[in-house]
C-alpha cells in the first residue's frame, strides 16, 4: 500500500532526513527544520519559484498585520523594525504546509517509525547574579530546555538471534518511496517481538531469566499435575503451602503406576 499520489509527507520525511543528516550529533529544534526546510526547499525550486519565494520570504521579515493574520505560521514574539509582529510562515505548497503540520504530523509520524528522536537539552546554568527583575526573567527564559530531534543511528551491537535486525536504510527508503507509515509500522513491531520473544525462550534455556506463573499457565513444556501459587489462592494458607509437596508425591505414584504398566505390558508382548 502507499500513500495517494498527491501527498507531501514522502517529501516532506525526505526534507526532515536532509536536514537532520546535516548535524547528526547536535540535531535540530522543530523551529530550526522549519527555518532550514525552507531554505532547502526554495533552493530546489526553479528561478521564478525561487524568486516567487524570495519575494514571499522578505515579505515574511516584514508581514503586514492582514499577512500575520492569514499566513500559516506560529506568531514569534517581538516585534520587527517596522513594528509589526513577525510571523513564521510556511510558503504555500511547501511540503511541511505549516509548523503545525511539521510539528504534529511529520515528525511524530517519524518517531512512532523509530526513524527519529526527541531529546531534551538543558543549557548550562550562568554563575553571573542579575541584578534587577528584568535581568532575572531572560535569565530564567534563556535557561528553558529545548527538544531537539536526530535520527536514529542504526545499531552497532552484534546479534546472534535467527531474527534479522531491523534495517534503519532500508525502513527510510520505503517510506521516502511513498508506503503507507501503517504498514511499516506493523512489520517493525512483528520485527520487535519476535526479537523479544527469541531472546526471551534463550534467556529461558541458559537459567538467566525464570518464567512468570501467568508465562508458566501457556508453556508447552510445563510438567503435568504440578500447580503455581497463583492456581492456590483459593485454599488456606496451611493447604496452599502442602499442596507442592502432595502433588508432587501424586505425580511420582502415577509415574510409578504408569511405569509398572508398561513393563507389565512389555512382557505380555514377550
Amino acid at each position: 500500500m502507499s500513500l495517494p499520489a498527491g501527498s507531501t509527507l514522502p517529501t516532506a520525511f525526505k526534507l526532515v532526513h536532509t536536514i537532520l543528516s546535516s548535524n547528526p550529533q547536535a540535531g535540530f529544534t522543530t523551529r530550526e527544520l522549519v527555518r532550514e526546510g525552507i531554505a532547502l526547499y526554495q533552493a530546489s525550486s526553479s528561478s521564478g519559484e525561487a524568486s516567487s519565494s524570495s519575494s514571499s520570504a522578505s515579505d515574511t521579515a516584514n508581514p503586514t498585520p492582514e499577512a500575520a493574520k492569514g499566513g500559516k505560521g506560529k506568531a514569534v514574539k517581538g516585534r520587527s523594525s517596522s513594528g509589526s509582529p513577525g510571523v513564521n510562515v510556511v510558503p504555500e505548497g511547501h511540503p511541511f504546509v505549516s509548523t503545525s503540520f511539521l510539528k504534529h504530523r511529520v515528525l511524530p509520524i517519524l518517531q512512532s517509525q523509530d526513524l527519529i528522536r526527541k531529546s531534551v537539552h538543558h543549557p548550562s546554568a550562568s554563575t553571573s547574579t542579575p541584578s534587577s527583575s528584568a535581568n532575572a526573567t531572560a535569565q530564567t527564559s534563556k535557561s528553558k530546555p529545548t527538544f531537539r530531534w536526530t535520527l536514529t543511528p542504526p545499531s552497532s551491537t552484534p546479534s546472534s538471534l535467527s531474527t534479522p535486525a531491523w534495517s534503519l536504510p532500508h525502513h527510510w527508503d520505503r517510506i521516502l518511496a511513498g508506503e503507507t507509515p501503517g504498514k511499516l509500522h506493523a512489520e517493525l513491531s512483528q520485527n520487535k517481538m519476535a526479537r523479544q520473544v527469541e531472546e526471551k525462550e534463550r534467556g529461558f534455556a541458559s537459567g538467566k531469566l525464570r518464567r512468570t506463573e501467568r508465562e508458566m499457565w501457556a508453556w508447552e513444556g510445563r510438567a503435568e499435575g504440578l500447580t503455581t501459587r497463583l492456581e492456590r489462592l483459593h485454599l488456606n494458607k496451611r493447604r496452599a503451602n502442602a499442596r507442592p509437596a502432595k502433588e508432587r508425591r501424586r505425580r511420582d505414584s502415577w509415574e510409578k503406576l504408569f511405569g509398572s504398566d508398561k513393563r507389565s505390558s512389555s512382557q505380555v508382548a514377550a
